[in-house]
């Protein structure tokens, strides 16, 4: 039986398309903030760094046998002072290839994933990620969708990873319109919980605003 999924597993496996493996279509900046968050959560909960005060704080540099998490471990362990969260969402995000080349190649060595390989016009080369069996996919998608329509107290873990859902613009992607239709309150209550959440939350925020700048002022009439 495999061990429990990380957060940055589950991140990645969310945000491949159910049916065909292939990559949702979600902001680039966004989703590498997603991910960077979820090695800064997985990690504070492995308790090898604190988030809870002005600077991430490294409680234990020994490697952990992970190799999702120890060579970001090891960076922020290396850094010559302590810096913020936003500091280090920014420094990671920068890795968002890096981290998710290495959490889908964990997933396919879990068995949960296949890499399928095809080409386009016998040139254009096109990669998905399918499941294997689609349990664990449906399994975490039933659990955060049984939260998120309850009352019910979430876990630490939960309550996180619906925190950098909702900050990497994910979770709408995830769920649809219709399941979150009157639950935009409860989902911010259990997002706002988690710091590393809300710092997602910001630095998404200000990734696509200046995007937004960006691409008005590239289309405005002279």
């Amino acid at each position: 039986m495999n061990p429990p999924l990380a957060l940055v597993e589950e991140i990645v496996l969310l945000s491949l398309d159910d049916t065909t493996g292939a990559h949702l279509p979600l902001m680039s900046q966004a989703i590498g903030y997603g991910l960077a968050g979820a090695v800064l959560a997985d990690l504070e909960m492995a308790g090898r760094i604190a988030t809870r005060t002005k600077c991430v704080e490294v409680l234990n540099a020994e490697p952990m046998g992970n190799p999702l998490l120890d060579p970001w471990l090891q960076r922020i362990a290396a850094a010559e002072k302590c810096h913020s969260i936003a500091y280090w969402l920014l420094n990671l995000s920068d890795e968002k290839h890096d981290i998710e080349k290495a959490v889908l190649g964990h997933l396919i060595e879990r068995g949960i994933l296949k890499r399928q390989d095809k080409k386009i016009l016998w040139v254009i080369g096109l990669r998905r990620y399918p499941t294997v069996h689609n349990e664990e996919r449906v399994e975490v998608k039933t659990r955060l969708a049984r939260l998120i329509q309850s009352e019910e107290m979430p876990t630490h873990f939960d309550a996180t990873l619906i925190s950098l859902l909702q900050g990497c613009y994910l979770i709408s992607e995830v769920f649809g319109a219709e399941l979150l239709d009157g639950r935009s309150a409860r989902v911010a209550t259990i997002a706002d919980a988690d710091p590393v959440g809300r710092e997602v939350a910001a630095a998404s925020r200000e990734a696509i605003d200046a995007l937004m700048l960006a691409q008005s002022s590239t289309t405005a009439p002279f």
